[in-house]
């Protein structure tokens, strides 16, 4: 019994020496200064002056490209800006979750407006454009596995009857109806 009590006496002197051990190892050690961490003082993060050029900033970069900047480099290769038009429908399921998503989209002069629909989330909207040399881009509010709607980025390329695309992670293609 009395063997057994030092050893519990002994292990929890090993403990105790380890946290002490690990605390001072904490305390010893050099930090860099909040400036180097590149933290900022209150009166520079809620600077008026500062956000405002921030924000200005990051819509630079998200403005709408001009539509100059869409066309083709050789004119004589680009098709009708209506050559993709017509409905489009397609099924994908989802990698995570299994989901069935179908994907319905009216393309009319190069612009395409659509829905997706799953049966457990509801319906969101996707839009996309067509170019005359057929690449497609645009942006689609996609459900997450709780049903809360991100927007994703679509990419792809209008090939004959079909619309390639990529949404995310996920590839799917869509038919021309012939509704």
């Amino acid at each position: 019994m009395v063997r057994d009590q030092r050893g519990a006496l002994r292990g929890g002197a090993v403990a105790c020496i380890a946290l002490l051990l690990g605390g001072l190892y904490l305390v010893a050690t050099t930090r860099p200064s909040p400036a180097a961490a590149g933290w900022h003082g209150p009166a520079e993060i809620f600077d008026p002056v500062q956000l405002e050029r921030r924000a200005e900033a990051a819509l630079e970069r998200w403005r709408p490209i001009n539509e100059s900047d869409d066309e083709p480099a050789n004119l004589e290769n680009a098709e009708p800006i209506n050559a993709h038009d017509g409905l489009y429908v397609g099924t994908v399921t989802t990698r995570a979750e299994g989901r069935i998503v179908i994907i319905k989209l009216k393309v009319t002069n190069g612009v395409g407006a659509g829905t997706q629909s799953q049966r457990e989330c509801g319906v969101a909207p996707i839009k996309l454009r067509v170019s005359a040399t057929g690449n497609v881009t645009g942006l689609a509010l996609m459900f997450s596995s709780t049903c809360l709607k991100t927007e994703m980025a679509v990419r792809g390329r209008a090939l004959g009857g079909t619309l390639q695309l990529r949404l995310g992670n996920q590839y799917l293609e869509l038919a021309k109806s012939s509704d």
